[in-house]
């Protein structure tokens, strides 16, 4: 987590040294106020990237200060978490009402505090080095809105009317577009209404920014979809709140969908993984199959370098490459000789039914992708689709070299397995035909870290 500036304030001298010492195990530096008149003269002084506050205080309360910070242009950024032994619904109301971005009851403190911090702090990097495109005809408007936005971390890019936002938007792919209305060539109305009908752009969040005459104006484009109006001339203070009130709102839709996905996608993988033990459970041969070729497949994406996400897509990749097999006929699967050429080229629709299992499945494309295509070879003699070289998608290339090494090393009804030393050189041989180089070196590399009785 990035080292914060918190200030602390409470009455309680017991309760600001536990918060302040919670906080500085964290690595998070700490001011304390023993009220809020001196959170006040604090904040007036010095720079703080978030504010923790009790209720109860005396001369002025808690949620009346969080009030005055979120009223007040200079602090209003400032993120206010409430800090309170008064706990009932009526009282977390209460402080979301006056502008809080969390509301944590004492009791739960030591548990619940560091995760709303981390939380609050998040979707405040969020918001920071977001771009904004200005569309303005108006040199002086454009210079005083650019250095009030920049100065608050924002990163800004200047258009003289809507025409000109429009030939430059894809490049510059803004996060708000904050627009007047009054502008040759393509005005603002006009800007937004192209905008709002484009499948890019219709949910871009649009400040319009125009005179008290436009009244009309505005409340039909508010109707039609614009986020928020600024009536000019207006405090620049203020637009940088608006700003950030959009992204924050934003920010936590985003949250929310992203939680909804993965909800979702966690109940479809449990589903399918029930299908891979179902497969698994046809074959005696090929039980822990999936998990080994997962294990492998991880262990080769860390020594590439993948972060945590790439190696969690990865890892539901690897379990699901053999899932076609699922509608592979058992006299096929399960037959303990050689396959006939028929034999063969029904086993490899097996790569086929899997993109038709996991297509109808929101979410999973890169899996779909990746699973469907371990049996590519890096000098495009594969299948099902004959890719060649870096066109194989990367996961799938991983796959290849831990399904191949793992199939090798286990026993069928026709072979004995082959030893490790046996198995790795055929995938030594196999580098630069059937096996992608950079992969095959990362498998060795890999390799090379484990005892041999922890190859299979």
């Amino acid at each position: 987590m990035k080292k914060a500036n918190v200030l602390i304030v409470d009455d309680s001298r017991s309760a600001l040294f536990a918060v302040k010492t919670l906080l500085n195990h964290a690595d998070i530096h700490t001011v304390t106020a023993s009220d809020a008149l001196q959170g006040q003269e604090a904040l007036k002084k010095e720079q703080f990237d978030l504010v923790i506050t009790d209720v109860d205080m005396p001369n002025l309360n808690g949620l009346d200060f969080c009030k005055w910070i979120k009223s007040n242009p200079e602090t209003a950024h400032i993120p206010v978490i409430v800090l309170s032994s008064l706990d009932t619904d009526i009282d977390i109301e209460n402080g979301f009402r006056v502008g809080a971005d969390a509301y944590v009851p004492k009791r739960l403190a030591n548990k619940e505090l560091i995760p709303h911090i981390e939380s609050v702090m998040d979707k405040c990097t969020f918001v920071k080095d977001k771009t904004i495109l200005v569309v303005e005809d108006s040199k002086t408007i454009q210079m005083a809105t650019k250095q009030g936005l920049e100065d608050a971390g924002f990163k800004v890019v200047l258009a003289d009317d809507g025409q000109h936002a429009l030939d430059i938007i894809d490049d510059v792919a803004p996060d708000i577009l904050l627009t007047d209305l009054n502008m040759p060539r393509v005005d603002g109305n006009e800007l937004c209404r192209r905008l709002f009908n484009t499948d890019k752009y219709e949910f871009l969040p649009i400040v319009v920014m125009s005179s008290l005459g436009d009244k009309s104006m505005m409340r039909r484009l508010i109707r039609d979809g614009v986020a928020a109006f600024i009536v000019k001339p207006f405090n620049v203070d203020m637009l940088v709140v608006t700003m950030e009130k959009l992204l924050s709102d934003h920010f936590q839709r985003m949250l929310e969908e992203r939680e909804r996905l993965i909800h979702e996608q966690k109940l479809t993988i449990g589903f399918i993984a029930s299908l891979v033990n179902v497969l698994e459970a046809r074959d005696k041969y090929t039980s822990g199959h999936s998990e080994a070729v997962t294990r492998f497949a991880i262990a080769i994406g860390r020594e590439l370098g993948f972060k945590d996400q790439d190696i969690n897509r990865l890892q539901i990749a690897a379990s699901l490459h053999d899932i076609g097999k699922i509608g592979i006929r058992d006299n096929v699967l399960l037959k303990p000789g050689k396959l006939t050429m028929d034999e063969f080229k029904h086993i490899q629709t097996h790569t086929v039914i899997i993109q038709n299992i996991l297509k109808p499945l929101p979410g999973m494309e890169d899996v779909l992708v990746a699973a469907s295509s371990h049996h590519e070879r890096w000098d495009g003699t594969g299948y099902p689709n004959g890719l060649k070289g870096e066109d194989i998608p990367l996961f799938g290339r991983i796959i290849a070299v831990a399904d191949v090494f793992h199939a090798l090393t286990g026993d069928r009804p026709y072979r004995d397995g082959m030893s490790s030393e046996k198995a790795l050189q055929v995938i030594s041989d196999g580098v630069g035909s059937h096996f992608c180089p950079t992969v095959a070196a990362a498998f060795f590399r890999y390799i090379k870290t484990l005892k041999n009785d922890n190859l299979t």
